[in-house]
């Protein structure tokens, strides 16, 4: 049995009275966030929760990491507080690749079980809650390693600078492809009122002030607070539900025909050579699908950071970052055959983006292109796509999530994934005297409530035995240098020594 999916919808902060909302505790935002998505969904399939709720089956969900609200039993207090008592629960963390994950783990369930009828909504409340410096320290702690990371001043920010560096070094994209990459997706945003970014058009200013290394603000994602729903059945149960007047008799429909997800490490050094989980992500995707890469004609590809639009892109579709970079200025990606269009919405660098729930923004998006999105986007291909990939990634590239929907049944049949090689993990164990060659070095310019004060510089170096290491950089007279001008990657060396108590880099050559 085929699962498919019926309608998705989102609700953003502007859908409330101004003074009402930011009068709310946050829990109060992220439960009025998460009603409405669930009561906008119900009302687009003509029913509502209590007509429903005697075929709900299962709720799936998302952890709200601004909330601190993790754990399974929080899932089943929203289950039981929605009027669905009794439900099989389940809880997603994959960060920015959650609702992907959460996609994916509805698509298993209706596979097992045909008479299954899947809910899947969450919501989150990051830009309510994350005001002080203290909750960006917070932000940081969770994401960098306290004593591999965190030591040397590393940010979210300033690791994905790191990936991003690297790879400019090694495929030749530049910093005027981010730019204009950047500038494109902004466009397509600022004409949907639902857009974070609406009728805020992109300066150069802006375009020039480093937050770290090549990445300024308007190439990292927005943060706002939002709430979606969806719902994931089998076209047998959909009948049932017309049959039984529960849901309006013309509701639509797409196809869930694929999923699949890779992790690698959680945190960036720890990611050995810098290696990625999102060729593994879409190889398990497309092969769950039966479909070749060829026939996606849409796709969604998390933006978390401008240059995370290239690498992902790549890797899902086997095209060069450059070519497909210069692809990207135009708001295209090759799918190894042809140019597709992607992310028509903008994008989390313009919609909408609630930490784990992030790829709701891409939920939306291709949810739009079949007329299934309840708020639709303004923009759209001509003619609905036969294929659509949703792509999601979290941690520091650490986890990747794909799904595949399709208009049409499909036909094909399921096959093993191809060229499948694990991933490896690095672990840091750098001893003084020992020397490295820099892989990457970014200049971090933006660490509110960091204990090191920018500017200054990071490196991520490799020693003979491919073991990588993160440190700051330090001349032979012992002063600090916060620019990687000069260096080259993949060349310059640095020894360990230590400084103030810690492993530091500090440069040969």
């Amino acid at each position: 049995m085929d699962p498919i999916l019926l309608g998705v919808s989102d609700t953003i902060e502007s859908e409330f009275d101004s003074e009402i909302y930011k009068n709310l505790s946050p829990i109060e935002k992220y439960h009025s966030l998460l009603f409405r998505s669930v009561d906008k969904l119900f009302g687009f399939l003509g029913t509502d929760r209590s007509l429903i709720a005697p075929y709900l089956t299962d709720f799936v969900s998302i952890e709200a990491q601004s909330l601190g609200r993790e754990g399974y039993g929080f899932t089943v207090k929203d289950a039981n507080d929605m009027g669905f008592g009794g439900l099989a629960c389940h809880t997603v963390d994959l960060g920015g690749a959650s609702v992907g994950g959460a996609i994916g783990q509805a698509h298993t369930i209706v596979k097992a079980n045909p008479y299954a009828v899947v809910l899947v909504a969450a919501a989150d409340v990051p830009k309510s809650v994350f005001k002080q410096i203290s909750d960006l320290k917070r932000l940081t702690a969770t994401v960098c390693h306290k004593d591999w990371e965190m030591p040397y001043g590393a940010t979210l920010i300033g690791l994905y600078s790191l990936l991003c560096e690297r790879m400019m070094f090694d495929t030749g994209v530049t910093s005027e492809d981010l730019e204009e990459i950047t500038k494109h997706f902004r466009s397509l945003a600022e004409n949907n009122p639902r857009a974070f970014q609406y009728q805020k058009p992109l300066t150069e200013k802006q375009l020039k002030k480093p937050l770290s290394g090549v990445y300024s603000t308007p190439m990292i994602a927005i943060v706002t607070d939002h709430g979606f729903a969806t719902l994931v059945t089998s076209e047998f149960m959909k009948q049932k539900l017309i049959d039984n007047k529960i849901i309006k008799k013309d509701s639509s429909h797409i196809y869930l025909v694929g999923s699949g997800q890779s992790a690698h490490a959680e945190y960036f050094i720890q990611k050995k050579d810098l290696k990625s989980p999102a060729a593994l992500a879409c190889e398990r995707a497309v092969a769950s699908s039966g479909l070749k890469r060829s026939d996606i004609e849409y796709a969604w590809i998390y933006d978390c950071f401008t240059g995370m639009i290239i690498h992902e892109a790549g890797l899902y579709f086997g095209v060069s970052p450059k070519d497909t970079a210069t692809s990207l200025r135009k708001g295209k990606i090759s799918n190894g055959v042809r140019e597709i269009p992607i992310n028509l919405g903008g994008g989390i660098l313009n919609y909408q983006a609630a930490m784990a729930l992030s790829g709701a923004t891409g939920l939306v998006d291709i949810a739009s292109q079949y007329g299934l999105a309840v708020d639709p986007i303004p923009e759209k291909v001509p003619t609905p796509p036969k294929v659509s990939l949703l792509g999601g990634n979290g941690g520091i590239d650490s986890i990747n999530s794909v799904i595949l929907f399709a208009k049409d049944k499909p036909e094909s049949v399921i096959r093993e994934p191809m060229g499948l090689q694990p991933l490896e993990v690095n672990v840091p164990s750098p001893k003084p005297g020992e020397k490295a060659t820099i892989l990457t070095a970014s200049t971090i310019y933006f660490n509110p409530g960091g204990e090191k004060k920018p500017p200054y510089l990071i490196v991520c170096s490799k020693k003979e035995n491919g073991e990588m290491v993160l440190t700051n950089l330090f001349a032979k007279d012992r002063t600090e240098i916060v620019s990687k001008e000069g260096l080259e990657l993949g060349k310059s060396k640095l020894e360990f020594q230590e400084k103030d108590g810690k492993i530091q880099g500090f440069l040969l050559s």
